[in-house]
């Protein structure tokens, strides 16, 4: 099937498509095979924008809206799964649950034989773990900035039930030139409300770098808390450029998480970011910060705090330096008055 007549539309008036020269023909591939057929009348490909563990990304463009959107189709390879499948259709309907700013909202989902897709905002930026690579690590006022959008996003997920389980750098994008961070991909996120305590609830799901101590232990009562260490993790990793823990299995990874310290962060960036982002990563839950709120409350007081010493300092300054002139100007009178009293 001659399928580049949907492939790109050389005259969108967007930057993401090409507007001039030879457009280069796709590669074959199932995955975009499949969204053609079935949505090409209302989707046109743009280019694949990543694959992960179970679905390729695609940046493409509503015809009848004139917007681009992101596609994530189910890989070739699980699309017979029902396993799969069903944690596909998880993950749209968890996402369709949440209405945050910091969150990637969902636009549709749908099915059709062996071709299972989501429509999303698209995103125009780097993920995080982009940036890292690029970067290696972040300013100090770029991780706080980061952590409380983030924090928020969570706190909103949290007040609806949802744990999002799978926290990493790979998961969070930055939208446009301010960074403004939203979270994506609830392909493994937990609905405290609705999913009953049961024997597959205990799987280790999440990265093996950011999971929490309950996580690691496959412990049934995971709350937000368990999302608040993932966050510590991901701002350990964005102030110093590297993990807290790592190890050469699952095992010796989690009983990491599980048994040791994180290292200091003193000296890596300043004092009030570093002790909350240690507290994030409290070994007892009961040590964490309760809520999102709580945490983006407390990032904020560094702030509030950072604007008030600056001020104050300003001000100080300009209180010394306006003494000082004074006192320089008393010492120039008294030398004259004694010049003249010297020459009488």
């Amino acid at each position: 099937m001659n399928t580049s007549f949907a492939f790109v539309d050389p005259f969108a008036d967007t930057l993401e498509l090409p507007v001039s020269g030879e457009i280069e023909a796709p590669r074959p591939m199932w995955e975009r095979d499949q969204l053609v057929e079935h949505l090409g009348a209302h989707y046109q490909i743009v280019r694949e924008l990543g694959r992960g563990g179970m679905g390729v990304v695609f940046l493409a463009r509503d015809i009848a809206l004139h917007r681009l959107v992101a596609i994530k189709v189910l890989r070739q390879e699980f699309a017979g799964s029902v396993e799969h499948r069903e944690r596909f259709r998880r993950e749209a309907r968890m996402t369709a649950r949440l209405s945050h700013p910091n969150i990637v909202p969902l636009h549709s989902f749908g099915e059709m034989d062996d071709f299972v897709y989501i429509v999303m905002k698209y995103v125009h930026g780097a993920s995080l773990a982009e940036r890292m690579r690029r970067e290696k690590k972040l300013s100090a006022g770029e991780v706080r900035r980061i952590l409380r959008d983030l924090a928020l996003a969570l706190d909103s997920a949290h007040r609806d039930g949802v744990v999002h389980r799978d926290l990493k750098a790979e998961n969070i994008l930055l939208e446009g030139p301010s960074g403004h961070a939203m979270l994506t991909d609830f392909g493994v996120a937990l609905l405290r409300s609705l999913d009953p305590v049961r024997a597959d609830s205990s799987h280790a799901f999440g990265t093996p770098h950011y999971m929490s101590p309950e996580q690691a232990t496959g412990d049934l009562d995971i709350d937000g808390r368990s999302d608040i260490y993932s966050l510590g993790v991901l701002g350990f990793y964005m102030l110093t450029g590297s993990l807290p823990f790592d190890g050469s299995t699952f095992e010796a990874l989690a009983a990491r998480h599980i048994v040791d310290a994180p290292p200091s962060l003193e000296g890596a960036g300043p004092a009030g970011l570093c002790a909350i982002i240690e507290r994030c990563l409290a070994k007892n839950r009961d040590d964490r910060f309760r809520t999102g709120e709580e945490l983006a409350e407390a990032l904020d007081a560094l702030e509030v705090r950072k604007r008030w010493f600056s001020k104050h300092a300003a001000r100080s300054s300009w209180l010394f330096g306006g003494r000082a002139a004074i006192a320089l100007a008393m010492l120039a009178g008294l030398a004259r008055a004694a010049a003249r009293w010297t020459t009488i």
